[in-house]
Order: C-alpha cells, then sequence, then structure tokens
C-alpha cells in the first residue's frame, strides 16, 4: 500500500520579476591550494542562479568556475580565522565516501 504524498510547489519568478544586476568587473585573485576539492551542496535563489547560468554560457564559464572565483573575490580582503581543533576535528556526519567501503 502506497501512502499519499502531497507536495506544495513553489511558482518559479516570472521573466519580468528577474531583475537585471550591473555587469561583474572581475579582478585578478591570488590562488590558493590546499590538498583535494570538496564537493558541496547548497540552496540558492533563483536569480542569482540564473544570472550565473546566463554569464556562464556567454563567458564559456562553468557553474564551478564563476563559483570558485566568487569566493576568491569575497575572501580576498577578509582577515580568516581558523576554526578552534574542537570543532574542525569533530567526526563528520553522513554518508561515507566510496572510497572508504572498499
Amino acid at each position: 500500500m502506497a501512502k499519499e504524498r502531497k507536495f506544495d510547489f513553489a511558482p518559479l519568478p516570472l521573466v519580468a520579476d528577474l531583475q537585471e544586476d550591473e555587469p561583474v568587473v572581475i579582478k585578478e585573485a591570488v590562488e590558493v591550494v590546499d590538498g583535494a576539492p570538496t564537493k558541496v551542496t547548497f540552496d540558492c535563489d533563483f536569480v542569482l542562479m540564473e544570472n550565473m547560468k546566463d554569464y556562464g554560457y556567454w563567458e564559456g564559464l562553468t557553474q564551478k568556475d564563476i563559483i570558485i572565483e566568487s569566493l576568491k573575490l569575497y575572501f580576498q580582503d577578509k582577515e580568516i580565522r581558523p576554526r578552534p581543533d574542537k570543532i574542525r576535528n569533530r567526526t563528520k556526519v553522513g554518508r561515507k565516501p566510496k572510497s572508504a567501503l572498499v
């Protein structure tokens, strides 16, 4: 017996509702590489995602390239303090990576 599930979907914004932002000026960022890349998943506003897709299409960039460049520019002039060791070293919760299952 299947349970009935009801989902509420939010309406997508209309094209007329999308706001045009000013063009983005990208400066050279210092590249810092710390080990292997990490996969991330997060929620993002629809308008920001559409702007990123449009910009990436015309500039020949991937979404990954745009996000990494944006994060580099964001943290460029910030003072970053490391987390305490207690927080940094606590065990991870969730699925184990495939490499650990073998």
